[in-house]
């Protein structure tokens, strides 16, 4: 397990975004990551396995958005940070997974379910 500050961390997530392919770069400016410890009381009561969770992808996807081409205020991309910490030994681990759990997250948000992640080595 890593533990890092709160500083730390949003600088690592910006240097993960920095490097994603410009069309998730892209999505992320349009859909929110929060980054939470842990998740919400409400999100233990909505998803199974709650506390295995990494991140987590809200709203609807990207196909369902209406034609002014901006995400409903519901759409958002929750990081759980003390989990993606507990995962990992190094900074650099705690790098790559924050990289993982986004792309994971930024699939759902285009539409791919876990059947489909899985197959694009996402899941």
């Amino acid at each position: 397990m890593v533990r890092i500050s709160d500083k730390a961390f949003e600088r690592v997530l910006t240097e993960v975004i920095a490097s994603l392919p410009a069309e998730f770069a892209a999505l992320l400016e349009r859909v929110p990551v929060i980054v939470d410890p842990w998740p919400s009381d409400e999100i233990h009561e909505t998803v199974e396995a709650a506390d295995e969770l990494l991140g987590l992808f809200v709203g609807p996807s990207v196909a369902e958005w209406e034609a002014t081409d901006m995400p409903p205020e519901t759409a958002v991309i929750y990081l759980f940070r003390e989990a993606l910490e507990d995962t990992c030994a190094t900074i650099v681990e705690l790098k790559d997974q924050i990289r993982i759990t986004l792309l994971h997250e930024l699939g759902h948000c285009v539409g791919f379910d876990e059947d489909g992640l899985d197959r694009i080595g996402l899941g």
